[in-house]
């Protein structure tokens, strides 16, 4: 993939047991998906939106998912986003496209924690983190957030 040794946050994604990474800034997406799953997306997580999301449509399998949990490319639009433009392939390709907000699933929040930090300290699940120190780092680790100069969750230590 385009410049996969070159910026060590995808080489971590794959260290971490994910199959493929990718960086959106190397090329088209749709093109990067399309290297990445050759054989199409049955599930795909969205918290992007716009042509990050018509991109994964198009690679959709018949009878995917979608959960769609944000839409940060169009967090700070001034105009109404002109994709996904593609929407309607969701229609011939039976897709279920789903809001996903965490508190919806609250009462299963004790499950979850038992489940996955079975998981987790098992080593089944591996996760990374990008640690900024203090409160005054707290404005700058946002802005690197949205810019997406993190690798895992960004997290600011008080």
């Amino acid at each position: 993939m385009p410049g996969l040794t070159a910026y060590a946050g995808l080489v971590a994604l794959l260290e971490l047991g994910f199959d493929a990474a990718f960086d959106y800034h190397d090329g088209r997406v749709v093109d990067s998906l399309r290297e990445a799953a050759p054989e199409g997306i049955d599930v795909y997580f969205d918290n992007v939106g716009g042509d990050h999301l018509e991109a994964a449509i198009s690679r959709m399998n018949v009878k995917g998912r979608i959960a769609m949990c944000g839409a940060i490319s169009a967090y700070n639009a001034t105009e109404p986003p002109c994709a996904p433009r593609n929407l309607t392939m969701a229609i011939g390709k039976c897709l279920t496209l789903r809001g996903f907000i965490v508190n919806t699933y609250a009462a299963l929040r004790p499950q979850f924690l038992a489940e996955v930090g079975a998981w987790v300290a098992a080593g089944q699940i591996r996760y990374d983190e990008t640690i900024r120190e203090g409160l005054d780092a707290a404005p700058q680790a946002f802005i690197d957030l949205l810019a997406g100069a993190n690798v895992g969750k960004m997290l600011v230590r008080l």
